[in-house]
């Protein structure tokens, strides 16, 4: 191994330390590592497993569905207070047909709501990104 290899091995052997999951290159893709000892063949060959990353819902039918899945159903909670608010409706009320979402006595839009919130469980107020 050179030491450019180990510099490129550093952040991934920290990552397996620290408990992380990691992945190693199976053809065209990466799985998650199963063993809990492994063998470095190539820096190239592994990576850290990327956290999912969410978007702001398109509208509120999908928020609605998204909702269902979430226990407290119906709560969320603020992001920098870690305050629990109730969703009270969820609608289309813009002249521009956005859709908006009424919590303890105030409208917000899609966006502010992913910026500002999370699901009760702690999961963020979005849509999940396909990989």
């Amino acid at each position: 191994m050179t030491r450019d290899e180990a510099k490129q091995l550093l952040p991934i052997m920290k990552a397996y330390a620290e408990g992380k999951t990691i992945q190693v290159l199976q053809g065209t893709k990466f799985v998650d590592l199963e063993n809990e000892t492994f063998f470095i063949s190539s820096p190239d060959n592994y990576r850290i497993k990327p956290e999912p990353t969410y978007r702001p819902f398109k509208d509120a039918e999908e928020c609605w569905n998204e909702m269902q899945k979430h226990q407290p159903f119906g709560w969320v909670e603020v992001k920098d207070r870690k305050i629990l608010n109730p969703i009270n409706m969820v609608d289309k009320l813009t002249k521009e047909g956005d859709s908006v979402i009424y919590t303890n006595d105030a409208w917000h839009n899609l966006y502010d709501m992913f910026d500002g919130y999370t699901f009760a469980d702690g999961t963020p107020f979005g849509i999940k990104k396909e990989e």
